[in-house]
């Protein structure tokens, strides 16, 4: 999965030349689809372009821009830079056809399924020489969950997009926009097919197997009835989740028991395991994992840039830079490096966990509430020492407060008085973005690990919302309370389950793994929960057209022969 061939982006460019008679020629010199992918294993090597063009979404660069899709400016995260309203996502009215951000996403989406389209069209090439009966299905069936998996992010954050089921071949400038409703039963049949020819198992971390295709076919069916399709495919859902969840595409389980690289160590949980180095991946062991990004340290092809993933970067806070409470901008071991590209909302934060102290999720090893003042450090070594720090602290009355604190004695939350403190250099670190042991000791860059798309929790937490929606309250409390119970969380009654509660158990279980964004636009739910729930700014200033997204201008622009019409409100 890891192996990425760049040559591949080169070839998959060729599709936009005309289909001359020189071009139907061979030559021997240089490499076309139609002379590079003729047996399977050539077929596999492309296929790893779609593994490497998804890596991208979870990890392109250094800005705040790469984790926005996790619900930056919902009610999830928001942006604590600036002051707080000059940024996108803090302030909606920002989000406009012709922001990078926009085009970025419409542009990643496309590439991917036009990379698709020339594969498969060539898979059916009769020169192509498969090995065995059933090896052309198979390499269709993983191009046509990447094709799908594409259609979905467009459909979601876009709605009405142009369907492509051919490789582009000469310049197009008449592209119409297809429905929603017709995007996602477009994502159904390459799901449907995906699901039959897809293999159960796989030896290779990350590769895409039979119960990844189901577990979004389930997403797409619930989208589908969403959005005018037949109420009956909320049953199709329910019966594609089940296949994940019975046995029918796996062995697949909610890991309950301490697992993995750190599992001895007292004080933390199964919940916490989740989220070490080395435990995300089937094939060592995590029987929740249905599809995790691979991102080893020091693999050739490995991380995308700076030789890791920014999870821990941008997800947690930068306490260990201010010269407050005895910290020396000096970063150690168990503080990591994080620089605060995003925090977690209020309602991620407080409000859904109100009422949950005895579940898992909420506990210190979770997510980590107290900071304490440091030991000392000299000749770069964390020494016990006895020595007291003194920081004079404004307090919200005005009134100046020397605060003298010991290594070891907390730091109460009524010193932390300024915009800073709060926003990005105190705030509660989730440990699922971080550790306490980096690799060699190096906060920087010793946080590696693989990030999940998908793992069984949600797929409970998908037929919760089928059954929902079919009216049946009763079965879809007792999909969210196996989820519930793994955390030994109070189990939910029928009574409260609705769509609110099971979007704040989404947040409470997949905080920064689901693209919240895209899940609340879905869901036409993106403008009503940020109004409610989400940062002061972004909430001021989010409206309903905010549910769908705006198609990128440049787009509009370039298709001068036919009207690609914008969402309305943009």
């Amino acid at each position: 999965m890891k192996k990425i061939v760049t040559i591949i982006s080169i070839l998959f460019s060729l599709g936009a030349c005309n289909d001359s008679a020189f071009l139907r020629e061979e030559p021997e010199d240089f490499l076309t689809i139609d002379n590079a992918f003729l047996n399977y294993e050539q077929f596999k090597t492309g296929i790893n372009q779609m593994y490497a063009q998804v890596r991208v979404f979870y990890n392109s660069a250094d800005t705040d821009a790469d984790w926005a899709m996790m619900g930056v400016g919902t009610d999830a995260f928001m942006l604590p830079g600036g002051n707080g309203s000059d940024l996108a996502f803090n302030d909606w009215l920002k989000i406009d056809p012709n922001i990078n951000y926009v085009s970025d996403w419409w542009n990643r989406c496309f590439a991917i399924v036009k990379n698709c389209n020339e594969l498969l069209h060539q898979s059916e090439n009769e020169r192509v020489s498969w090995n065995k009966e059933g090896q052309k299905e198979e390499i269709q069936a993983e191009i046509r969950f990447f094709r799908a998996y594409a259609y979905r992010c467009l459909a979601h954050l876009f709605g009405d997009v142009p369907i492509l089921t051919e490789p582009v071949t000469a310049p197009k400038l008449d592209f119409r926009r297809n429905s929603r409703t017709d995007v996602y039963k477009f994502c159904i049949e390459d799901l449907v097919f995906a699901t039959k020819y897809l293999p159960i198992t796989t030896s290779s971390k990350g590769q895409i197997v039979r119960a990844v295709a189901d577990h979004l076919l389930t997403e797409i069916y619930i989208a589908f009835a969403d959005n005018g399709g037949d109420s009956s495919f909320y049953n199709s859902a329910i019966e594609a989740a089940t296949r994940v969840l019975d046995g029918t595409d796996g062995n697949y389980q909610l890991m309950k028991s301490r697992f993995g690289s750190r599992a001895t160590e007292p004080d933390k949980d199964v919940y916490w395991d989740l989220f070490r180095m080395g435990n995300q991946n089937y094939q060592d062991g995590n029987l929740e994992c249905l599809w995790a990004i691979q991102f080893e340290y020091n693999t050739p092809g490995g991380t995308n840039i700076y030789d890791r993933p920014l999870l821990e970067r941008a997800f947690w806070p930068n306490f260990w830079a201010t010269t407050k409470f005895g910290y020396d901008g000096v970063a150690r071991d168990w503080t990591g490096r994080g620089i605060a590209r995003i925090r977690p909302t209020n309602y991620a934060i407080y409000t859904i966990w109100q009422n949950a102290e005895n579940d898992i999720r909420n506990s210190e090893a979770n997510i980590n509430r107290h900071y304490y003042a440091p030991k000392p450090i000299i000749g770069g070594i964390e020494i016990d020492y006895d020595t007291v720090y003194s920081t004079p602290v404004i307090l919200h009355d005005g009134t100046e407060l020397i605060v003298k604190l010991k290594p070891g004695e907390e730091i109460q939350k009524e010193w932390m008085t300024t915009r800073e403190d709060t926003m990005s250099r105190y705030f509660p670190r989730f440990f699922k973005f971080g550790t306490d042991k980096h690799i060699n000791g190096k906060p920087d860059n010793g946080y590696v690990r693989d990030i999940y798309v998908f793992r069984l929790a949600e797929t409970y937490l998908l037929r919760a919302e089928a059954y929902l929606k079919k009216g049946e309250k009763d079965k879809a409390a007792a999909d969210i309370n196996e989820v519930r119970k793994r955390s030994n969380a109070t189990p939910v009654e029928v009574s409260q389950v609705d769509i609110d509660y099971l979007l704040d158990e989404r947040a409470r279980e997949l905080l920064g793994e689901e693209y919240r964004t895209m899940t609340l636009c879905r869901m036409h739910l993106l403008y009503d929960r940020t109004k409610r729930f989400g940062f002061e700014n972004s909430a001021a200033t989010v409206r309903e057209v905010n549910n769908l997204f705006p198609i990128p201008q440049s787009v509009i622009d370039a298709n001068l022969d036919a009207e690609l019409t914008q969402n309305p409100g943009y």
